[in-house]
């Protein structure tokens, strides 16, 4: 049996008529794997559709034109629903986990995950149980949202778009995990069928962008917490929204770097004010995390 060429599956493959690429019955369909004629696959479904509605049987027995219209020939309409496939299920199980301990580990910097797990344990038997919790969601929704942000416009703009652990995100997962480094490194978003550089560009966007948002929804909760409740009383909640903050704020900058394969590449070769003003943004969230939420607090 051959191979297929997007997730390597050994099974009953079939040929794509449009990139003559071979695929295994998950991803068959153009849509599947992201196919580069996907814009021919349109075409001819318009096409074709077209031609079932004006097919027209001339009736000579009263000279009238009687259109036939075949079953079930209507054109199908693309969905919004995110789409996971069994593999990349898999995979953003596997990301999860290795994100988590990556998490646990940072509790016992510099000494790795076994000072890691002690410490987390320790909070755990205590009445601040939460602030541990509380540390590990934000690390696991920044990581997660930053990478289903690329798939969900991807697939908003009709692209094949599935996350994929890679073998140097292992490797920089272990390190992380063995020397308490926050690396955001499992995996990545493969992404294809992009149609203009502005669709690329507002894909690779998406996933900054959430950070962003995700650290100014942070500040705001921030500011509303003083209002209501008093700093004197939000030293743990205060140190979890910073965390938060600064982890979103690193995570999106890392990512603005203006060189391929660095999702600002893409956003700066679309747009250079669109790129600045993100950056400059992250940054100030940044500063925001290090220098004025200890103030307040």
């Amino acid at each position: 049996m051959m191979q297929c060429s997007l997730c390597g599956k050994e099974d009953l493959n079939f040929k794509c008529p449009y990139c003559n690429g071979i695929y295994c019955g998950e991803h068959r369909l153009p849509e599947s794997h992201g196919c580069p004629g996907i814009q021919r696959v349109r075409e001819d479904a318009k096409h074709r559709v077209s031609e079932s509605l004006e097919t027209e049987d001339y009736q000579e027995e009263n000279q009238t034109w009687t259109p036939i219209v075949p079953e079930k020939k209507m054109a199908r309409r693309p969905t919004k629903r995110a789409r996971f496939s069994a593999t990349e299920k898999r995979d953003l199980l596997i990301a999860s986990i290795l994100v988590i301990l990556v998490s646990i580990s940072i509790f016992g910097a510099p000494t790795g995950i076994i000072n890691g797990i002690v410490v987390f344990a320790s909070f755990l038997t205590g009445p601040y149980w939460w602030v541990p919790v509380g540390m590990i969601s934000i690390f696991l929704l920044s990581f997660m949202g930053h990478e289903l942000a690329h798939k969900f416009t991807a697939q908003h703009y009709g692209m094949w778009s599935e996350f994929r652990m890679t073998s140097m995100g292992y490797y920089l997962s272990a390190i992380a995990i063995i020397f308490s480094i926050p690396i955001f490194g499992t995996g990545t978003m493969y992404t294809s069928g992009a149609s203009s550089k502005e669709v690329n560009a507002k894909t690779s966007l998406a996933g900054p962008l959430s950070n962003f948002l995700f650290a100014s929804g942070l500040v705001i909760t921030a500011m509303l917490s003083v209002f209501l409740l008093g700093p004197s009383t939000l030293n743990y909640l205060m140190f979890l929204v910073r965390y938060g903050i600064i982890i979103n704020s690193v995570l999106g900058l890392f990512n603005m770097i203006p060189i391929p394969p660095f999702d600002g590449a893409a956003v700066k070769d679309w747009s250079k004010p669109l790129w600045l003003i993100l950056t400059l943004a992250l940054l100030s969230m940044l500063i925001v995390g290090y220098f004025v939420i200890p103030n307040i607090a």
